[in-house]
């Protein structure tokens, strides 16, 4: 009887794929020898079966491949992804990192966070280390810190690091990484989380690095346009990957919610009744966020329905000014300002209707999914990425920006109809179920980062600058 020696890892690699990896695929014969080393079969009956029935050879071996390939583990190199960002707060942005870096299959992936070592990101890097996803701090003063490019240089080589992927929170951060992943000729990919134009040097500089990075990812078709907008000759390199959630978390959120979680929303945090209808907006307290415009909208639906209250939960600037416009409408009974809040999903699931009159851009609008796995309609604004989650008529209703009068008759429609909003709750649930999962996120990005034609790219970046 003869044994013919162990093939590489390589090839069985290759082997297994071709394989196992698909039912039905017929495999080569280079792979039937890959697995026949493997598992150091003998090869002299397996012959004399191909020579006398061919088709009883092929489901032979394949089928000795299936046995071989699922009780044996290889060793195999997984690409080592280092998702850096110079951000000095914890944002939207950041959510979505962690998440990527949660999901990503760890088969094929060794995710790894560079971030400043600033205290404030000190939660969000514990979020990494309790998933066991590795984290590396630096220590610089703030995001034009030129130690940023030094450090990241000496964290490239000594990680070995297959492809560096920046999380651009501000279309002018990470400019010292762009730089360092170019002089080591590592493949850069960058998620560009709020795209907008910068002034003309910074533009000029912005135009020039993005030569020479693999990927742009955009988080919405919106910011997909915005972005071939700014950067034409970069626009064969965009491509659009939403945002997510993470199902799994939210939905054992909202299991634990007992109907005495609510009541005591309602009238503890919520200072209402049982029977008030509620609705809730949660954003930061800025100009372009659109509050005004939503108070005022209250003001004219509390004439007719003085049984509502509008929950505002967030911080910033605009605080004491939305206070004082409340206090000049009369409207202090029916509405309330939480501040900052943690247990998001408890106050979601305790309202009723969702509103986010955002008046500017909006990069993504990530809250209206969190409102929507909650089951609740959402009213927002029609701008930015908002109306690719929001299905106009169907999940909710969208409404012309800065328009307190257009705000007002669509929540007058769900203030009157409980079904109308039971009924876009549901399939708002159902949506993001299905659309917005974080770990559909995660695979788009494994997709990418596994993309093969870098060296066109760095190529074409060669021509552009030579022109």
């Amino acid at each position: 009887m003869h044994v013919v020696k162990a093939a590489s890892c390589m090839e069985i690699e290759l082997c297994s794929i071709s394989v196992v990896g698909k039912e039905g695929l017929e495999p080569s014969r280079n792979c039937f020898h890959s697995a026949l080393n493997a598992a150091c079969l003998p090869i002299s009956p397996l012959a004399r079966i191909f020579q006398k029935n061919p088709q009883r050879f092929y489901a032979q071996i394949s089928q000795l491949a299936r046995n071989f390939f699922t009780h044996h583990t290889f060793a195999m190199k997984m690409m080592k992804i280092l998702l850096y960002t110079d951000t000095p707060q914890i944002g939207g942005a950041e959510l979505q990192t962690f998440l990527l870096a949660k999901f990503l299959d760890k088969a094929k992936f060794e995710p790894i966070l560079c971030c400043s070592n600033f205290p404030q990101l000190d939660s969000w890097c514990q979020k990494f280390k309790k998933e066991n996803i590795q984290v590396i701090r630096i220590n610089v003063k703030h995001k034009h810190d030129p130690r940023h490019f030094i450090l990241l240089k000496k964290i490239i080589k000594l990680y070995k690091i297959d492809i560096l992927h920046l999380q651009i929170w501000n279309p002018a951060s990470c400019r010292y990484a762009f730089f360092a992943g170019k002089s080591l000729k590592v493949p850069i990919v960058i998620t560009e989380h709020d795209p907008f134009k910068l002034s003309t040097l910074k533009n000029i500089l912005k135009k020039f690095t993005l030569k020479y990075v693999a990927k742009i990812i955009a988080i919405s078709q919106n910011n997909r346009k915005i972005l071939e907008e700014i950067y034409p000759k970069q626009k064969s390199k965009i491509k659009m990957i939403h945002n997510g959630l993470d199902i799994t978390w939210w939905q054992s959120q909202l299991l634990r919610l007992t109907k005495e979680d609510i009541q005591r929303i309602k009238t503890q945090i919520f200072q209402a009744n049982l029977n008030t209808l509620i609705l809730i907006t949660i954003a930061e307290l800025h100009e372009r966020k659109g509050h005004k415009f939503l108070i005022e909208a209250v003001s004219q639906l509390a004439e007719e329905f003085p049984n509502i209250k509008l929950v505002i939960v967030g911080e910033g600037r605009e605080r004491r000014s939305l206070e004082r416009l409340s206090e000049k409408l009369k409207l202090t009974a029916n509405i309330i300002f939480l501040g900052r809040q943690k247990n998001i999903p408890q106050l979601l699931s305790s309202s009723n209707i969702f509103v986010l009159p955002s008046s500017q851009r909006e990069a993504f609008g990530l809250v209206n999914l969190e409102a929507m796995i909650c089951s609740l309609p959402v009213v927002a604004t029609n701008v930015g990425g908002i109306p690719e989650i929001v299905k106009n008529d169907e999940t909710g209703f969208l409404v012309e920006p800065q328009n307190a009068d257009s705000l007002k008759k669509a929540l007058e429609k769900l203030i009157k109809n409980e079904n109308l909003r039971k009924s876009m709750g549901e399939k708002g649930k159902k949506r993001v179920t299905q659309e917005f999962d974080a770990k559909k996120m995660a695979k788009a990005y494994g997709e990418i980062y596994t993309w093969e034609p870098r060296k066109n790219d760095e190529m074409q970046g060669d021509k552009e600058l030579a022109t």
